[in-house]
Order: C-alpha cells, then sequence, then structure tokens
C-alpha cells in the first residue's frame, strides 16, 4: 500500500510540477506517511524530481517550446546555488521557512492574475549579473528544500526574460533538471536517499511529467494559468495551517 500511494502522488505531483509547481508538497507528505524521517524524504524526492524534470525537458524540448542558449547563464548559476543549499539540506530542517513561502506563494499568484500590460513587451532587461544574483539564490532554495521552488522559478523567469507561461515552464524544467543531478550528488554521499522508495516516486512522477508537459503543449498558458491557481491556492492553505495533507 504505501508502494501504491508512492506511486499515485508521483503521478499528481509530475503533473502538478511541470505545469505549475507545489507537487513535492504532495510527495512529501507521501513518503512521511511510508515512514521516511523528513530529511530523508526530501532526499529521496530528488530521485523523481529527476526522471519527472528529464521527461519533461524531452517533450517541450521536442516541440521546440525550449531554447538552452539564451539561459545557460541563470542555469550554471541555479546549479552552484542548488550544491550549496543541498549541503545545507542534510543537515537543516526547513520547517521554518514555511510562513515566508506561504506569503512568497500569495505574492506570486497576485502577480500570475494581474492584467497584463501592453507595454510589458518592452520592459528593461536586468543586467546579467543581477540575473545571476536572482538565480544563485532561487537555485540555493531548490537545492535546499525544493517543494515550492517551480512558483518561485515561474516568478524569477518572469521578471528576467521575456517568456509566455509554456516557454517560461520549459526552462523551469530544464534548469531544475540540471542542478538535481548535482543535488543527487550531495544527498547520496550523505546517505540520505531511500533509493526503492525514491524510484516507484519517480515511476509514477514520469507519467505525470509527460502528461502536462503535453497539456501545457497542446492547451497553451490557460491550462497552465488554471493549474497554476489551483496549485498554490493549495500550498497557502497546507502552508498557514488552514489544511494538513
Amino acid at each position: 500500500m504505501h508502494y501504491l500511494l508512492i506511486f499515485l502522488a508521483g503521478i499528481a505531483a509530475g503533473f502538478v510540477n511541470t505545469l505549475a509547481g507545489g507537487g513535492s508538497t504532495l510527495t512529501l507528505a507521501a513518503l512521511t506517511f511510508a515512514g521516511l524521517p523528513s530529511t530523508v524524504a526530501n532526499a529521496t524526492n530528488r530521485v523523481a524530481i529527476f526522471f519527472q524534470t528529464a521527461v519533461a525537458t524531452s517533450q517541450f524540448k521536442r516541440h521546440d517550446q525550449l531554447k538552452i542558449k539564451p539561459i545557460l547563464p541563470i542555469t550554471l548559476a541555479a546549479i552552484i546555488g542548488a550544491i550549496w543549499g543541498s549541503f545545507f539540506a542534510t543537515r537543516i530542517s526547513s520547517e521554518t521557512f514555511d510562513i515566508v513561502l506561504g506569503v512568497i506563494f500569495i505574492f506570486i499568484l497576485i502577480m500570475m492574475l494581474r492584467p497584463k500590460k501592453k507595454s510589458e513587451d518592452n520592459k528593461k532587461q536586468l543586467p546579467r549579473w543581477a540575473e545571476v544574483l536572482i538565480f544563485l539564490g532561487v537555485g540555493f532554495y531548490g537545492g535546499f528544500v525544493q517543494a515550492g521552488v517551480g512558483f518561485i522559478f515561474l516568478a524569477t523567469l518572469n521578471l528576467v526574460e521575456s517568456f509566455d507561461l509554456v516557454k517560461a515552464n520549459a526552462a523551469k524544467v530544464f534548469i531544475i533538471l540540471c542542478y538535481t543531478v548535482f543535488s543527487l550528488i550531495v544527498f547520496a554521499s550523505s546517505g540520505k536517499i531511500m533509493w526503492i522508495y525514491g524510484l516507484v516516486l519517480a515511476a509514477g512522477n514520469m507519467i505525470g511529467a509527460y502528461i502536462g508537459a503535453l497539456s501545457a503543449i497542446k492547451q497553451g498558458e490557460k491550462i497552465v494559468k488554471i493549474v497554476l491557481v489551483i496549485a498554490i491556492g493549495f500550498a497557502c492553505l497546507k502552508l498557514f495551517g488552514v489544511i494538513q495533507i
């Protein structure tokens, strides 16, 4: 029953993570329910994240929604930040981040729902050094906690690049794929990964990611925005203790 629960949670999380973010909240809860300590669950979840983002990246790339060269500098910055964050995660709890993360989610939800201005197409581009600093921080958080990092990536990609939601999702999953490789190395070397649970979760995540990527490509920004609003809403309710998952 634990394996079935983890597999089904993986499907749901893979779908939600590919279209928006917050799916790791569900998978961490499932892994903890299966008896894993929270630190081990946090590490084990990265196995599934790797396979999930690999599937989603291949689908976005195959349908010409992903351009890698323009985002290489911020990808490298996120990798460096994630390595630092992963080292911290092997010995520091993430519980104190819940309230702060909830506030961030609400801010992102407001930003996603705000009416678009025509002048946005001509917005000023941030200098490259500022982009690198921003993604060092985002990468650090992703390596440290992962849960909710998809929302943060969508917000920051919208800030530093002129992406629609589909292309932003494509860039997001590619960057997460890249830094997760290094996070896995850190967590594996610390002995915190439960590989059997991680691979079962990964099987579900890959199915969910495949469905999510195709949904984003075929239905465009509308389906992404719907899933994003629902995902952020549930994440906020959980982080503020309104509901328990």
